[in-house]
């Protein structure tokens, strides 16, 4: 799996850039944020459910995942973007 930019020249694990490829990968799914911590900690990853929010929140204001609330569960979804991201 590729790093991102910033784990490659700090050395630290770009937490954010795991979810957003986990999602990438499997874009015709959505998860609320214990599928999420659950499916990580299967591919060895121990997140806690704050820091998986934490990092989700980021994420959808940078407009790199969608969010939909059903039943009162909140699900993200990753964002497909088509065209280049202004500068």
């Amino acid at each position: 799996m590729p790093i991102s930019r910033k784990e490659f020249e700090t050395g630290e694990l770009d937490l954010s850039f795991l979810i957003i490829d986990f999602l990438r990968t499997n874009s015709d799914d959505a998860y609320n944020v214990e599928e999420l911590v659950a499916e990580l900690a299967l591919k060895g990853m121990s997140l806690t459910v704050e820091k998986v929010q934490t990092i989700l929140s980021s994420l959808e204001s940078r407009g790199r995942v969608q969010t939909q609330t059903r039943d009162g569960v909140v699900y993200y979804i990753y964002s497909r973007r088509i065209g280049f991201r202004p500068s």
